[in-house]
């Protein structure tokens, strides 16, 4: 039996959620974040889907230079910028845009005579303390690349680091530090705001925007809060995976490594081939259903490598019948939220094997 667990990616939804974040910052430029293989989606697909976008996002040079090789002529900015000289060259070579956010980095471009000039993103950090140059040292970053040879343009970057809480001090300290830390430097252009940025605090949204999780139709918000805009975008991954077994069980049998679930009552379950070698988490400390005919059905005991349980009692379902794991009727945020983790890493760690089904 082949591996039959799949991704199914509606490119049209892509194109949609793009265009409503556009309408949430009519005066900014798009930079579609695309990093990690499109956060699962697939990353030259999804490029060409987001075709209406104006530039890429990506985290590393492998990621910008396979979007150059796939034909992509957008704008492609790497956010973790260049580490050596060879990447460095690599840059220049591919028209590739870097994120410059330590001495490092403004060393590398004064010791290398490059083809061509960069745009040179230059990064401050007003409060995530991860990377950039802190509020103190950014004027001096930016003298020092506005003297180098090898810079063509400089444009200027924050991150913030709780933009999914709404109505956050911190969001608004981060915005003033930026504001401050870039006095005289007004005419550059600037990026701030991330998906939900882009809906929730309007006065970041500069001349660039950086959506990621947003294009693919997830709300970017913690789940105690909300926005209301978020309901109008449309989830592109739907998660399946067929049912392989169906076996009568008996009240009192236990189910799954570990007989951590103890049957009721006389059950109707079945086998799906989906387990955490495919990207369904191992860690759900609750209940959770998987959609069958759009019928929510509980998983039931531990997730194996390769199967789960599922409870078919109330539910008609035959053998090789498809279930959604998540999607349109089980949102994946339910799944993360039962896993005690994030979205964002239930869509970026779906395994390479299950196979991207586009339409």
């Amino acid at each position: 039996m082949i591996r039959s667990a799949h991704a199914l990616i509606r490119l049209d939804s892509l194109a949609h959620n793009l265009k409503l974040i556009r309408s949430f910052a009519p005066h900014s430029k798009v930079m579609a974040v695309v990093k990690a293989d499109a956060y699962g989606h697939g990353l030259i697909k999804t490029a060409h889907a987001l075709n209406q976008t104006d530039a890429f996002a990506v985290a590393c040079i492998n990621e910008a230079l396979e979007l150059r090789s796939a034909g992509i002529l957008h704008p492609i900015i790497c956010l973790q910028g260049f580490a050596n000289q060879q990447e460095l060259r690599d840059f220049s070579n591919s028209n590739i845009q870097a994120v410059v956010h330590s001495e490092h980095q403004i060393a590398l471009l004064r010791s290398e005579k490059l083809k061509q000039g960069l745009c040179i993103w230059l990064k401050i950090d007003t409060g995530m303390n991860r990377l950039g140059f802190s509020e103190q040292e950014a004027q001096s970053a930016y003298q020092q690349l506005d003297n180098c040879s090898n810079v063509s343009k400089i444009r200027l970057m924050t991150h913030l680091a709780n933009a999914d809480m709404l109505d956050e001090a911190s969001t608004y300290r981060q915005q003033a530090n930026f504001d401050q830390a870039i006095t005289g430097l007004e005419s550059c252009e600037k990026s701030i705001a991330n998906s939900a940025a882009s809906f929730a605090y309007p006065k970041t949204q500069r001349d660039w925007i950086r959506p990621g999780l947003a294009l693919y139709g997830i709300s970017p918000f913690q789940e105690q809060q909300s926005h209301p805009d978020v309901s109008e975008l449309k989830p592109v991954m739907s998660v399946r995976a067929p049912v392989i077994a169906i076996k009568q069980v008996k009240q009192g049998d236990r189910i799954g490594y570990g007989g951590t679930y103890t049957c009721p009552h006389d059950m109707r379950i079945g086998i799906v081939a989906m387990g955490y070698a495919d990207g369904y988490p191992r860690s759900l400390e609750k209940t959770v259903p998987v959609s069958v005919r759009g019928h929510l059905c509980d998983v039931l005991g531990r997730v194996s490598m390769d199967m789960i349980s599922i409870n078919l009692s109330d539910c008609d379902c035959e053998i090789g019948e498809n279930v959604e794991l998540w999607g349109d009727d089980v949102p994946v945020t339910d799944i993360a939220e039962a896993a005690n983790t994030i979205t964002y890493e239930l869509l970026c760690r779906i395994a390479a094997h299950v196979r991207r089904e586009y339409i």
